[in-house]
């Protein structure tokens, strides 16, 4: 989440050099990282809970969201720096 929150502030340093474009960057960048933040706190409890009855179950769609998020953001600088 961290690290999705400082790539969002990366991405608006290069809005005067990308234009406006980079704005979707950015918003992608920033809603996964709020999409994290919203539901860590269910993911953690689950993860816990988990850990005490020994039983912790991998959050798959967690993950994909995540990998999807990556590619994305990977796919759409591609895109704007081709075209800029």
């Amino acid at each position: 989440m961290m690290a999705l929150a400082t790539v969002s502030a990366i991405f608006l340093r290069w809005l005067p050099h990308h234009g406006f474009p980079i704005l979707l960057l950015f918003a992608v960048s920033s809603g996964a990282a709020l999409a994290i933040y919203l539901t860590q706190r269910r993911r953690y409890l689950a993860s816990s809970h988990g850990i005490v009855h020994e039983r912790a179950d991998a959050d798959a769609p967690a993950v994909l969201w995540t990998a999807f998020a990556g590619v994305a953001l990977g796919a759409l600088g591609i895109a704007v720096v081709l075209a800029g």
